[in-house]
């Protein structure tokens, strides 16, 4: 555990390991990340919510078949 007594040194750490756990009296009390990893983990969240969406659509059966797909994709751009 490392104790932090400036936000440069905050800063360093953050972009050392990425994300930082602060805790007070022991106990985690908030989490502080870059934006990049911010970024990030917003981008691997949607990704997961459109991935639980499209196995969701599959069960009920709310496919297309892929030469029905290809064949629109002809008629409309010509491929």
């Amino acid at each position: 555990m490392q104790n932090i007594t400036n936000i440069q040194e905050l800063e360093r750490a953050i972009s050392l390991n990425g994300e930082m756990v602060v805790t007070k009296n022991s106990k985690n009390n908030m989490i502080l990340l870059s934006i990049e990893e911010y970024k990030k983990k917003l981008q691997d969240e949607e990704i997961e919510k459109k991935l639980l969406n499209a196995e969701k659509q599959i069960d009920e059966g709310k496919t297309v078949k892929a030469t029905e797909v290809f064949r629109e994709l002809e008629e409309k751009y010509g491929f």
